[in-house]
């Protein structure tokens, strides 16, 4: 994975690019509580180790156990939610 991190005890500080990243998740968190789920409810009874998953949105109503790796097989533009 690539990217970057960035704290609010960062030295400079960088309020510009937090107050973005913020925005942003929002919008990715409204984006995503709006979509329905195409890809079933509490796969695996939530226990998703080892599972490889496809696009779409899987909905739990259970907590998630990840025990192994978890593989999201698909594309660069390809999206997948766990809600």
């Amino acid at each position: 994975a690539t990217g970057f991190a960035y704290a609010s005890t960062d030295n400079p500080p960088r309020p510009s690019i937090l107050t973005i990243a913020v925005s942003d998740m929002e919008t990715a968190y409204n984006n995503a509580s709006q979509r329905t789920t195409t890809r079933g409810f509490n796969l695996g009874g939530g226990s998703i180790g080892g599972m490889t998953l496809t696009p779409g949105v899987y909905t739990f109503f259970t907590a998630i156990r990840i025990n192994a790796d978890v593989t999201f097989s698909g594309g660069a533009d390809d999206v997948f939610i766990l809600q």
